[in-house]
C-alpha cells in the first residue's frame, strides 16, 4: 500500500480543539479521493468518477477527515483545493 503525505497549513483551524500539523498521512486511495473532494461533488459523483462504491468512498472521506483533525467535509474540500494548486506544475 503506497503512503501518500499531505501537509496542513499552519494557519488553518483545528476543530474541537484537535490540532493537526505537519504531515498527514493518507493511503493512495484516499488521497485520491481527498483531491477529488476539491470538486465539492457528492458521494455519489465521486463514486462514479473513481469507480468505487459509493460506501467505500464514504468509508475514505470519514477517515480522511478524522486524519485531519476531525474537521468538516467543506474545510476538507478548501484543503484539497489547496493541495491540488500545489501539486500544478
Amino acid at each position: 500500500m503506497r503512503v501518500v503525505s499531505f501537509s496542513v497549513p499552519a494557519w488553518f483551524p483545528p476543530r474541537g480543539g484537535e490540532e493537526v500539523r505537519g504531515e498527514v498521512q493518507l493511503t493512495e486511495q484516499e488521497s485520491a479521493v481527498f483531491l477529488c473532494l476539491a470538486t465539492g461533488a457528492s458521494n455519489a459523483e465521486l463514486a462514479g468518477e473513481l469507480q468505487l462504491s459509493v460506501s467505500t468512498v464514504k468509508f475514505h472521506v470519514h477517515n480522511i477527515r478524522a486524519k485531519l483533525g476531525g474537521i468538516s467535509r467543506l474545510q476538507a474540500c478548501l484543503l484539497a483545493a489547496l493541495a491540488r494548486e500545489g501539486t500544478r506544475p
